[in-house]
């Protein structure tokens, strides 16, 4: 089985990195992250900052933490 890591953004969105993609927990079921929800946190792009590409942003990125499976199974059974 492929690592994965959990993560929590903004305290309320549960979402994954498994296997070179990203999903997003939705409604009960794990949905692919084509919004690019998790890559844009990891990367700290802030699509309202108009310096160089809004890349790097500490805020965003902060937005993000990284949880442990345990953590993550809690939230999928609330």
């Amino acid at each position: 089985m492929a690592d994965i890591t959990y993560y929590l953004i903004r305290e309320r969105r549960l979402g994954k990195a498994q296997g070179g993609r990203y999903f997003l927990f939705d409604n009960g079921e794990w949905k692919e992250d084509e919004r690019n929800v998790i890559r844009d946190h990891l990367m700290g792009f802030d699509p309202n900052d108009d310096t160089f590409y809004g890349f790097g942003n500490a805020n965003i990125m902060d937005e993000m933490e990284e949880i442990t499976a345990e953590e993550a199974q809690r939230f999928m059974n609330q």
